[in-house]
């Protein structure tokens, strides 16, 4: 009978510890996406270095026909959709990297 309440017990001390594992686990996940309970996790940024510059990646060509212009951007995180014009002619939407400045594609209709 001893016996029997130890396992019961330690079945209950278990599944608290889980329930709260998966609370832990969620939370993480809402507030960064990209969070792993296993596998390589991101360095944490130091505190006493100061906040590094964003990489600068020069100049972009787009490869745009004469006449071609950009009539709009639509930032979206790491991504920047380009919206090419005048319509009709030029249409088109070019995605950009912003991490890095890398064309990435285009949508041509």
């Amino acid at each position: 009978m001893q016996a029997l309440k130890f396992i019961v017990i330690g079945m209950g001390i278990l599944i608290v510890l889980a329930v709260g594992l998966i609370g832990y686990g969620l939370y993480k996940k809402s507030v960064d996406p990209g969070w792993k309970l296993f596998g390589p996790q991101p360095d944490a940024p130091t505190t006493s270095a100061p906040a590094a510059a964003p990489n600068a990646f020069g100049d972009i060509d787009l490869g745009l026909e004469g006449g071609c212009y950009v009539i709009g951007v639509q930032p979206d995180g790491r991504r920047a959709y380009l919206l090419i014009g005048p319509i009709g002619r030029c249409d088109g939407v070019i995605v950009v990297d912003t991490g890095d400045g890398r064309v990435l594609g285009r949508f041509n209709p």
